[in-house]
């Protein structure tokens, strides 16, 4: 006890303030590593951002700098870390969190204990090609913090990054094929692909080659209107991973949560919603099963239109897909499908799913007497 040890209290004073300083220092570890270039050897990448971010939040912490031999050593409060290795803006390497991946989801935690070192958050990184541009309103002012997202022609998501304060991007992935698209969780702007357009079929293709940069690649967007709802069971509970469709001259969708909520940030419009999922039958808005008893609803920014919710019925077996039948009556009655028979024929009410108007409209064009 050092009150007992120490009788003067100037020099109590001044031993609790180093012991303060002492275990202040003591509270932080160190995480450490080398950054290289893939390969085998893989050549030291020196001058290369090594960023910490809060496991749980997103939230920056701390950073360091490679040194010419790749290594870096980072001081940081005892925690659990996403650590990220970035080049600079212009730099050719592809940035990754540790665990090998882009995306900050599937980023690996690096816990960090008091007093010591974690060692080995080591990288290999891969030269990229580089794609620039800003983000702006409709007024070209700059819009901060908006995500750039670059998905390969199947639509699978390979690489993003943010805009800054200025509205610029610098988004680095590997040489391939892409459709680019700026997009905001917490923003009221309408996702939009790249050549202004809000379909993903129609936005333009980047045939990126790995060691060029592309530039003045902008996005120009709009002040949507958020629209929120929940999607739930017949027992009211929520159901997740629903897509809820809001078609007008443009599809957008959005995807239920955990809870079964969703939001979506349209332009305005007249719309048609709908949720599909896989175990529930489709369902227009308002608990319509087809597209001619569905809701139509204004989406403006002057009209608060409420929660857009829907209550789904399960898929049960007897809910055959139309396709499935028209297979198994062609097998039954050796019908052929006629040239200028279309899906739409037979199925009226436009769900997919076979009602007794359908069967009628089915026997009528295969030529099935009453």
């Amino acid at each position: 006890m050092i009150h007992f040890l120490i009788k003067n209290k100037y020099l109590y004073i001044i031993a609790f303030i180093v012991l303060t300083i002492s275990s202040a220092r003591a509270e932080k570890g160190i995480i450490s590593g080398h950054v290289f270039e893939e390969g085998s050897p893989g050549a030291p990448i020196s001058e290369l951002f090594i960023i910490c971010y809060d496991f749980y939040t997103d939230e920056y912490v701390e950073m360091g700098i490679t040194q010419p031999d790749g290594s870096y050593a980072i001081e940081i409060p005892p925690g659990d870390y996403k650590v990220y290795a970035q080049a600079n803006d212009l730099g050719i390497y592809i940035p990754e969190y540790f665990g090998n991946t882009f995306d900050a989801y599937f980023a690996k935690k690096v816990s960090v204990y008091s007093g010591l070192t974690v060692s080995n958050i080591n990288f290999e990184l891969s030269p990229g090609a580089l794609i620039t541009g800003f983000v702006y309103d409709i007024d070209n002012n700059p819009i901060a913090y908006m995500r750039i997202e670059a998905y390969d022609l199947e639509g699978n998501l390979q690489g993003y990054t943010k805009s800054r304060d200025n509205g610029d991007y610098y988004l680095h992935v590997p040489g391939g094929q892409y459709r680019l698209r700026a997009y905001a969780t917490e923003r009221d702007y309408v996702t939009v692909f790249y050549n202004n357009t809000y379909n993903f079929f129609n936005a333009t293709v980047f045939d990126v080659t790995t060691g060029t940069g592309y530039g003045d690649y902008n996005f120009y967007l709009i002040a949507g209107v958020k629209v929120q709802g929940i999607v739930t069971g017949l027992n009211h509970e929520p159901v997740a991973n629903v897509v809820v469709w809001a078609f007008s001259q443009y599809e957008h969708y959005a995807k239920t949560q955990s809870d079964g909520t969703y939001e979506i940030i349209l332009p305005p419009n007249n719309y048609l919603f709908a949720a599909e999922s896989s175990d529930y039958l489709y369902q227009y808005y308002d608990h319509a099963y087809d597209v001619m008893h569905a809701t139509v609803i204004a989406i403006n920014h002057d009209i608060d239109i409420g929660s857009i919710d829907f209550q789904l019925e399960k898929q049960m077996a007897s809910n055959y897909e139309i396709s499935d039948v028209i297979m198994m009556l062609q097998l039954l009655t050796g019908f052929s499908k006629h040239p200028d028979f279309h899906l739409n024929d037979f199925d009226l009410n436009e769900n997919n799913q076979v009602d007794m108007m359908d069967v009628l409209q089915i026997f009528s064009l295969v030529g099935i007497s009453k």
